[in-house]
């Protein structure tokens, strides 16, 4: 007799063959006769029986797996249901009468069918999904379709209400309702924000795979409720559940739950033994409540359909759905393992729908477009310089021909379209967890629904990230040549005086002086690097801080994404423009520019080097100013300068009248600069206190507030102001009333680089470099302190028997 290779017809999990796959149990069906390990039935049998009827038996069995090789071929090349995270939790209905891990086969099976099972075999470890064992059915397999087994999931009420597929569940779905035969459940259990949950796991017929009697997936449901347990679905193993108003959730590694809402979800259950709905036990429970302490809507977490209606007679079809699997040739239910692959770092040119798992994966992009819908999911158009074939290329205005086939479009669903306000083109951002998607005309597209763990990158701070580094590269070739037709238009950083018609776009390093929001154009803003340009005019009506600056002032309109960034510019700032052009129109006089897009163009400036190269203009511009005899301080009208000041406003005093006043409380004008600045650094410029007792505790143990309840941020920033004659105040620019600090609210300037970086920004035209001769003292550098005289408005009061003063603005001369 032929020797028989019992490995290789012995059906066992599949292994994935990766360092990345976690083990998870999958609750898998397989029929009793797949778990039979005797085989003496075929040894009595004698070898003719062998010799005759098992070819025939080996012929019809070979055809009919040629036909479910087929279909479930078919189905992949589809796009077919994805397997989504198996739950740990799943029990057997039954106990095996034997193990599952001890399965033998027939022996003296011939050579010929051992081929056959191991191509069927290696076809199925090839796959780049991790699936169950596909295990032969027994010959009559053909009443899978017939019967309780042809049952299709889903079902609409009289009244229209829809109850989904399992399998159709995905995420951003909104509130949607599902009946499912639970297979595996938890005792209620508290959270830690005390709501009670309980957990459960349902299937349904589109849990199978098509013409193989094996279930391959089952939904995860989390309950809660913050008051009752009564009210959470109270269903055991083999009971129908009827769950309605649920919401999706994905959860590390995009295994998609579903979420019933404490004041959202209703339920019944359906016995299966009775075929009726089972009234819940609510004990001292009430039926209802109202809402909102007795504001809000009356709420029930009790469903009561009737025994009429469509819901009921679809439960009864479940029922003998269930019941026919597990009566199927005296089957038994079974737990096997069936692992799954992690979620991993992919590039756009290489996601699919059948990227493992589940089409979900991370990627590190650079943002190029964003789209705010207000009828639908945020838009973002990302890159990371790779090219798709399968996506839709960009014909939009805001893309270069060169870089229409770079682009990857992202929805941003639920939590994922708080992003988009963040997120600006030109940044970098790591997007954990997104999807691939397939629209109507085929082509690929993101879907992102959380915003954990998403990042914006930083050159300096992320610099060692590989991916990062790896994006960097790409682009840098790409804008050297490398891209589809050559390399992507540069602009060149000029100076203003440099620029004349022949110059079309270009980058700038300005200060900007004022800013209009309401001007009946767009928005307006002026701005000026200190150097001449005849093409210039002044603007229409005389203003202070345009004194002097003849010819050496821009006027900015900002349009479409631009117009929203006005409330964030500071005059006095410095701040980087990009793709800046000077337009001359007929019937307007001068030169004016435009900004346009939704691009980041009008970006703060850190760079040391920018900041001294304008400082150095701004003053060889009062140079020569004051060697022209022009002034650059605005007139004081001497009418005013006779009147007394009131006890509630002084203006245009030394500070040595300031310091000798009697008068307070009472508010100051002068001109002085900032000699020094506390903290030593800036980054130490915030602290946490709590609230409730004012303690400068992150975590206030006296009134039990570990949860950060209390505690908030608050700035903690001295200026000591200079004037000429060397008279010297400590003010406060800490103060609500403050203008300086005025749209930056506190944070933790140690972690968070943005906030640290716009105060930096907004400080700068303040304390000149005393951020760089404090830095110095840890170098051991002893450096020249340089800050702008300004004009400062401070506001004085008493304190235990001092006085003390606040800075309320600061305008430059």
């Amino acid at each position: 007799m032929p020797t028989t290779n019992h490995s290789s017809k012995s059906p066992q999990p599949e292994t994935v063959a990766s360092h990345q796959v976690r083990e998870e149990p999958m609750p898998i069906i397989a029929s009793h006769q797949h778990l039979n390990s005797s085989a003496a039935g075929v040894a009595q049998s004698g070898a003719q029986f062998i010799e005759t009827e098992l070819t025939k038996a080996q012929r019809r069995r070979r055809k009919k797996q040629g036909r479910k090789s087929a279909a479930l071929e078919a189905r992949t090349a589809s796009g077919g249901h994805e397997m989504a995270a198996p739950q740990a939790e799943a029990v057997a209905l039954r106990a095996p009468s034997l193990p599952p891990a001890v399965v033998q086969s027939p022996p003296q099976v011939p050579s010929n069918e051992r081929t056959s099972s191991g191509s069927e075999q290696a076809s199925s470890s090839s796959s780049n999904r991790a699936t169950p064992i596909t295990v032969t059915m027994s010959s009559n397999d053909h009443v899978r379709d017939h019967g309780p087994l042809a049952m299709k999931a889903g079902m609409t009420t009289q009244g229209g209400d829809k109850f989904i597929p399992i399998r159709k569940i995905e995420s951003g779905l909104g509130f949607f309702n599902v009946i499912g035969v639970v297979t595996s459940t938890k005792p209620p259990t508290q959270t830690r924000s005390q709501d009670w949950c309980r957990i459960f796991s349902i299937v349904d017929p589109s849990c199978m795979e098509d013409d193989v009697h094996i279930v391959t997936y089952n939904f995860t449901v989390n309950c809660f409720q913050k008051k009752h347990t009564e009210w959470l679905p109270q269903a055991e193993v083999g009971d129908i559940v009827l769950l309605r108003r649920l919401k999706t959730s994905t959860y590390r590694g995009g295994s998609l739950n579903g979420i019933g809402y404490w004041d959202k979800l209703r339920w019944v259950t359906y016995d299966i033994q009775t075929r009726r709905f089972r009234d819940p036990d609510r004990k001292d429970s009430p039926h209802s409540e109202t809402l909102d302490d007795g504001f809000g809507y009356s709420y029930s977490p009790y469903y009561e359909p009737s025994m009429q209606g469509k819901e009921a007679d679809y439960c009864a079809q479940l029922a003998d759905w269930w019941q026919a699997i597990q009566a199927k040739e005296q089957g038994i239910t079974v737990v096997q393992c069936a692992p799954r692959p992690s979620r991993e770092h992919h590039l756009i040119s290489e996601v699919t729908p059948d990227t493992s798992p589940q089409g979900y994966f991370d990627c590190t992009v650079e943002i190029l477009h964003s789209y705010e819908n207000t009828s639908g999911p945020h838009t973002v158009y990302v890159t990371d310089y790779t090219v798709n074939p399968q996506t839709n290329a960009s014909q939009a205005s805001w893309c270069s021909p060169e870089l229409s086939t770079y682009v990857f479009k992202m929805e941003m669903w639920d939590d994922a379209g708080l992003l988009v306000k963040r997120m600006h083109p030109g940044e970098f951002w790591f997007l954990p967890n997104a999807r691939v998607m397939m629209d109507s005309y085929l082509h690929l597209y993101g879907k992102l629904v959380e915003k954990h763990k998403s990042k914006k990158l930083d050159e300096v701070e992320n610099g060692e990230n590989l991916h990062f580094r790896a994006l960097l590269e790409r682009k840098k070739k790409f804008e050297q040549g490398g891209g589809a037709s050559g390399p992507p238009v540069r602009f060149d950083i000029k100076l203003i005086e440099d620029v004349d018609g022949e110059v079309g776009f270009f980058h700038c390093t300005v200060e900007v002086l004022h800013v209009d929001p309401a001007s009946t154009e767009e928005p307006l803003v002026y701005v000026t690097d200190y150097t001449f340009n005849p093409d210039l005019v002044n603007p229409a009506e005389p203003a202070p801080w345009a004194l002097g600056l003849d010819r050496r002032i821009v006027k900015i309109v900002l349009e479409g994404g631009q117009k929203g960034r006005v409330g964030d510019l500071q005059p006095g700032a410095t701040y980087r423009i990009k793709n800046l052009r000077l337009i001359k129109r007929t019937g307007v006089k001068g030169a004016f520019g435009r900004l346009g897009g939704d691009e980041r163009l009008i970006i703060a400036v850190n760079d040391k080097e920018e900041v001294q190269a304008l400082l150095q203009r701004k003053e060889k511009w009062k140079l020569e100013m004051k060697r022209d005899g022009v002034s650059i301080e605005p007139v004081v009208n001497s009418t005013a300068k006779s009147c007394l000041p009131t006890p509630e406003t002084s203006e245009g005093h030394t500070l040595q009248q300031v310091i000798a006043s009697t008068v307070c409380p009472n508010t100051f004008t002068f001109v002085a600069r900032v000699a020094d600045f506390y903290p030593l650094y800036l980054n130490e410029a915030t602290y946490l206190r709590c609230t409730n007792l004012r303690r400068p505790w992150k975590c206030c143990v006296d009134c039990d507030n570990m949860l950060d309840t209390h505690c908030k941020w608050f700035y903690k920033l001295l200026f000591m102001l200079e004037d000429d004659e060397g008279n010297r105040i400590t003010v406060s620019a800490c103060n609500e009333e403050c203008k300086l600090l005025s749209g930056l609210p506190p944070a933790d300037l140690e972690v968070d680089k943005d906030a640290f970086d716009g105060l930096v920004a907004r400080l700068q035209p303040v304390i000149g470099n005393l951020q760089e001769v404090h830095d110095g003292y840890a170098k051991q550098k002893d450096l020249p302190a340089v800050s702008p005289k300004m004009r400062f408005t401070v506001e004085s009061w008493i304190a235990n028997d001092n006085r003390g003063y606040g800075l309320l603005e600061c305008a430059p001369l």
